[in-house]
């Protein structure tokens, strides 16, 4: 039976809710405020654009700190094991509420300004399910947690992302050198860990464990892998197309 949101402790709740007032001031005052000292484009920007810069950059510290975070604890704590599915681990739930929180701050966004695509929309409605199950069940913190590390891919796409819509040219060293990070990154940190993910989650279903599972967390769990993972090679297919047309020398690459 699904545990209530009342069983979600408040500490959990508090960095959730906090997380919320933090991403959407980056959104609204943080963001633009670092942007406009960067560069004069930023107000020549449509409002859809803007809306797409300034999530662009909440999105950016929040791949930072979560993804960061959830490497660190993945190398230097061994009682977070795949073959858990009930287990309280206090850092990845702390970690889990922050990523939960920007989660719903894209949903809330999204609501607001319908400004971005399907693909967003459903990666992210995923996220917020997966954010929440994890919190209300206590459940497979060891997938919550290679989920997450997949997010420090993101600091370089984010990046690229700004540069190309600031209008950075595509030929500089600047914008060459993120590509191959974004690229570089990309593989060793989201496909790696999509991949550590998937085979886990594989064996665990040889398990009689795995079978105790409420629909919920196979939709978070299950659903999630195959779901990110599709995602995932799409994204990557796009990126060795991109450098490959840089291999080639073409001006722009996108």
């Amino acid at each position: 039976m699904m545990s209530s949101v009342s069983s979600i402790e408040p500490v959990y709740l508090v960095t959730f809710l906090v997380t919320i007032v933090v991403c959407l001031s980056i959104f609204k005052f943080i963001g633009p405020w670092i942007l406009r000292r960067m560069t004069n484009k930023y107000d020549t920007l449509s409002l859809t654009k803007r809306v797409e810069v300034n999530e662009t950059m909440m999105a950016l510290a929040h791949s930072l700190v979560v993804g960061l975070a959830s490497w660190y604890v993945y190398l230097t704590m061994d009682d977070i094991k795949p073959t858990l599915t009930r287990y309280n681990s206090p850092p990845v739930l702390f970690i889990d509420s922050i990523f939960f929180g920007f989660s719903v701050s894209d949903l809330i966004l999204l609501l607001i300004y319908r400004a971005f695509g399907l693909p967003f929309v459903a990666h992210h409605i995923m996220a917020a399910f997966n954010g929440y199950v994890v919190l209300a069940y206590r459940s497979m913190p060891y997938y919550c947690l290679t989920g997450m590390m997949m997010e420090l891919s993101g600091p370089c796409v984010n990046s690229r992302f700004l540069m190309k819509v600031l209008d950075v040219d595509q030929t500089s060293s600047l914008y060459i050198w993120n590509s191959v990070a974004m690229l570089a990154s990309f593989i060793a940190f989201r496909m790696t860990a999509n991949a550590i993910n998937a085979y886990n989650l594989f064996w665990l279903a040889f398990t009689d464990d795995f079978y105790q599972l409420t629909l919920a967390e196979y939709v978070c769990f299950v659903g999630g892998v195959l779901m990110f993972s599709v995602l995932n090679c799409i994204w990557l297919s796009k990126m060795i197309k991109g450098a490959m047309r840089l291999l080639r020398g073409d001006k722009k690459y996108d």
